[in-house]
């Protein structure tokens, strides 16, 4: 078997440690660092709806939104 430049690795973005290349991990820290913003966002989208909902339920579609004014406007 000849050994090929291809099986080396050298010092840069596809340098080795340890069996793990650099730029694998890399995309996996990505990856993990956007599920948790995807996440958070979904959390906080559906407290928003929760939020939505309740106010509903307690004053009605017009005083949601006469309300929703009055906290805008200062009114």
């Amino acid at each position: 078997m000849m050994n090929t430049r291809k099986e080396k690795t050298a010092p840069g973005p596809n340098f080795a440690y340890h069996g793990i290349h650099v730029q694998d991990a890399g995309e996996g820290i990505s990856m993990a660092a956007f599920g948790i913003l995807v996440s958070l966002a979904g959390i906080v989208g559906f407290w928003g709806l929760a939020c939505m909902a309740a106010g509903l339920m307690n004053n009605g579609l017009l005083g949601l939104g006469r309300n929703w004014l009055a906290a805008i406007l200062g009114f």
